[in-house]
């Protein structure tokens, strides 16, 4: 998919309301990315899902939509791509809480910030245990994607992510720890991605703030910030 053809969305009265994909002619409330990272000698992965526009005040079911996805060495590439494609990114989702990650997200953004160009902001999954344990996150995410994909009432679609398609096949039946999903990496991030999207559904737009149930980062000091601002500059380590 060729991701210069999206462009934000207006309503009416000029208010972002989402993002066009002239290309392919179809309409989305929100695009998000997850962010599975380079470990233990296995390759990074990114990966873009699109929630298809609709009446959010009809019943209808959430349909989300792989767009890209890209596998990557090192934490550096891996944080470039999010770069090229935060564009029409309204969150990235990802498991930051251990050091490893926290540093090369800080690392990275400190050169970003002295060449003058823009930050990565990454928020973390939701059900994270206080080590950074994220086996209830991806049993959640699991049960809900298998769910999704089933024929009969499918509203998850991955044509654009033949990789993810793949690597689903290699997730392990009866998996018993977050280790299991990590060694496949494209799974845990479409894990992380559908599974914060699911957690955190789209509501109808008011003109009240609406506020993120999730931090930025555990370094983050106290208050959370709302949904928009997930665009700001952000560093873990300010």
């Amino acid at each position: 998919m060729d991701l210069s053809k999206i462009k934000p969305r207006h309503n009416n009265v000029g208010a972002r309301s989402g993002w066009s994909d002239f290309e392919n002619h179809c309409d989305y409330l929100r695009i998000c990315g997850g962010v599975a990272w380079p470990s233990k000698g296995r390759p990074g992965f990114v990966v873009l899902i699109g929630e298809q526009a609709r009446n959010l005040r009809s019943n209808d079911p959430a349909v989300f939509c792989g767009l890209a996805e890209s596998k990557h060495r090192t934490d550096d590439d891996l944080l470039s791509k999010c770069t090229e494609w935060g564009r029409v990114v309204d969150a990235w989702y990802s498991n930051i809480i251990p050091q490893t990650a926290c540093f090369s997200l800080h690392g990275f953004n400190q050169a970003q910030r002295r060449k003058g160009l823009g930050l990565i902001q990454v928020l973390n999954i939701p059900m994270l245990s206080d080590a950074g344990d994220a086996q209830q996150f991806f049993s959640y995410a699991d049960a809900e994607i298998h769910k999704r994909l089933l024929s009969g009432q499918k509203t998850v679609f991955l044509g654009e992510c033949p990789k993810i398609q793949a690597a689903l096949q290699n997730v392990p039946e009866g998996w018993s720890s977050a280790e299991d999903i990590l060694k496949v990496p494209e799974a845990a991030a479409l894990y992380y991605v559908l599974g914060a999207m699911f957690c955190y559904p789209s509501i109808p737009r008011t003109n009240k703030p609406a506020f993120a149930l999730t931090e930025y980062d555990p370094l983050e000091g106290p208050g959370k910030p709302t949904q928009n601002q997930a665009k700001t500059d952000y560093d873990p380590f300010k």
